[in-house]
Order: structure tokens, then sequence, then C-alpha cells
């Protein structure tokens, strides 16, 4: 596809500045998480307590909608759209299987016709020119397929899932009419490879711009970080400080380089997984772990197991890390992963880039080192 670019430069580079790479990266790391959990090779032996929504287990089902919400949100339409779920109606307290329809009349039959449809969806999304007209005549649910395919074939079908959104963008990019839905995905990324600077973004990064620019917001994005409206004198506490990097701090460590780990393989660059550098031991570097955003970028990563008081989160900062953070080398590839923990284990991580959080942030001083000679100072008495 080739001709003039439905994107203005300035909304272009609009988009580009005010980006928060925070979100790209969560995106991709979860779809790594995904990628490891459910390979293609394993689909054809999945069990249906490995499929189904409901259970308490992270399952097929459940990877694909709530726990790559970054990659694509399809949360909010029922769970009948995964074919088979378990759990209770109105109807029904009592906790079990049940089937759609017209994919069986039982949990058994049902399971079966839905993992053939789903062996076909991706053998069809593997070719290197796929038939769309069968992608769209398959019987998986719209969005569960679309959002499929993204995860799987990125390169291939861009992640956005519903039917609504894909004709909204088809039209707002001028793309023909009366496209297959799949074929929309697939041709919405010929439509970022047509622009100089859409064509150096993510796939990830594209889509947010499509939704920004042209898909009507509901509500304010959540998250949204807010400047404290004054300044405050806090109270520290210093044992605080040095017990930082003690047992939460390790665990925090371990959990955000597995973090990494997702991101870089649902990035693409898993090659690049064996090339990072666990500098935890090193505190001099002013960071902890030195990785990969694409292939030629470094990323600088400090990880900082966080803590709530009065309203706001909180982490300790060293000056030297707050120096390295802040140097000409760094400031652009210097991240913080912020990870929560619920009674003693780590539950989340959110990275930031660390420029982007002074930006917003409250900083006070927590401590100071004093150096000097105090036998000098006896002997002048």
């Amino acid at each position: 596809m080739t001709g003039r670019s439905p994107f203005s430069v300035s909304a272009l580079k609009t988009f580009d500045t005010d980006f928060d790479t925070a979100s790209e990266d969560l995106a991709l790391q979860s779809r790594g998480a995904f990628l490891k959990a459910f390979p293609i090779r394993r689909l054809a032996g999945m069990t249906i307590d490995q499929y189904v929504i409901g259970l308490q287990s992270p399952t097929f089902c459940s990877y694909v909608e709530a726990k790559t919400r970054y990659w694509a949100a399809i949360q909010g339409s029922p769970a009948f759209k995964f074919g088979l779920y378990y759990g209770k109606t109105k109807s029904d307290p009592d906790k079990r299987y049940h089937p759609t329809r017209k994919f069986g009349r039982n949990a058994e039959e049902a399971f079966a016709a839905v993992k053939a449809a789903l062996l076909e969806l991706v053998h069809e999304g593997a070719k290197s020119k796929p038939e769309f007209a069968a992608i769209d005549a398959n019987p998986l649910s719209q969005m569960f397929k679309a959002k499929i395919l993204s995860l799987y074939f990125p390169d291939r079908f861009l992640a956005v899932c519903s039917t609504e959104h894909l004709e909204l963008l088809a039209g707002e990019t001028d793309l023909p009419d009366n496209l297959h839905r799949s074929e929309i995905q697939n041709r919405l990324l010929d439509v970022k490879a047509d622009n100089p600077i859409t064509r150096a973004w993510s796939n990830t990064k594209f889509m947010r711009f499509l939704y920004d620019t042209y898909v009507p917001k509901k509500s304010k994005k959540p998250g949204a970080d807010k400047k404290p409206r004054k300044k405050t004198h806090r109270k520290v506490n210093f044992e605080d400080i040095q017990a930082q990097r003690g047992a939460i701090g390790k665990k925090a460590e371990s959990f955000a380089l597995q973090w990494e780990k997702d991101r870089l393989n649902g990035a693409g660059l898993a090659h690049l997984i064996d090339h990072i550098d666990d500098r935890t031991d090193r505190p001099s570097y002013g960071y902890d772990f030195l990785s990969h955003t694409s292939v030629k970028k470094p990323r600088y990563i400090e990880v900082k197991s966080i803590s709530k008081r009065r309203g706001q989160h909180q982490f300790f900062l060293s000056d030297n890390e707050r120096t390295v953070s802040c140097s000409p080398e760094h400031r652009n590839a210097y991240y913080f992963y912020l990870v929560a923990f619920n009674e003693g284990e780590p539950v989340g991580l959110r990275p930031r880039l660390a420029a982007s959080l002074y930006a917003t942030a409250d900083i006070a001083p927590a401590s100071y080192t004093v150096l000097f000679d105090l036998e000098d100072m006896l002997k002048d008495e």
C-alpha cells in the first residue's frame, strides 16, 4: 500500500512527545508472559481446565481476556464469547461448565469444537498470506479471535479487536470499503509502514496512536499521574532506608528480572534475554540491570519496592541513582521498575521512565553521607 498518509505530521509529533512508554512495556510484558504460558506448539494438547475461564489458576481464556489487557482490552463482553466458561448463572447457583449452544450440548462437545476452531485460527494466521474470509468465518467470537491473532502474530494483525473500531479506523485511514475484519487488522499495519514516522514505532505504539486520535474516549485514562498540590515536610524513617535492600528488595529484584524477560519475549527480543547484565551487587553503576529497549537501544533498570503513605506512593532514591538517571548518557533510557507488594510478596510492576516520573513527583532528601577525619579534628583541640 502506498500513497498519501492520512496522519498529520504535527499530530504524530505531538503524540510521540507525549507517549507514555510504560503502557508499551506493560503490553509487551503481558504478551511475553502469555507466550510463555501458552506457546502455539502446546495448544493441541490443551485440556478443558487449562482453557476455560472461571477457574482459579491462570488459564488460556484468563490470559487472553484479563492478564493481557494492556495489549488489547476485550473485557466487558459476556464470558460466552469464549464458547465455554466455568461458573454459575442467575438461574443456576452451582458452579459448572457452561457451553455456548453453537459449539455443543455439553462441556466436552463444546470444548472439542472450540479447540478445533482455535487450532484452525492459528494455522490460518501463521500463513504468509492468510485467507481473511476463512478467519472471519471462524466460529470463535470476533474480539476473542482478533486478540488471539494479534498476540501470536503481531506483525500480521494489529491489536484492534472490535468490529466497530476496525470499521471506524478503516474509514479514518482511507482503506478500501468492504474489507474483511481480519484484513483490516492486517492492512492497518500497511498504513503504519507507509508513514516514515510511524514506520519506526512499535505496533503497540501505533495502535495507541490510532485509539487516541480516532476512537472516542468514554472516560479519563486511569492511572494518570497527578502532581502533588503542594510540597509537604514529611518525617523520615531512616531504618526504612537501611532496610531497602533487605528481603523485600531482593524479592522485588527477582520479580522485576522475570518481568523484564517476559517483556523482551513479548517484544520479539527473546535473543537478548541472556544478555541482561545483573548489576545489583555493583551499586556504583546507579541501577540494577542493564537490558535493552531495542536491539540498539540500552535500558537501565533500577528496581524499587514501593509503599504507600498519606494517599501517595513512595520509594527511596540514592544520590548516585538520581545523578546517573539524570545524566545525558542515561536519562532517555533509565527506568524505575516499581514493584508493589501484598502481604510480603510482589504482586505487580509498573515501569516508569525516570525523567517522566521526576516531572510529576515531589522529591525530598532522605539522608546525607558526612565524611570527615575524626583524628585530625581531635588534634586541633
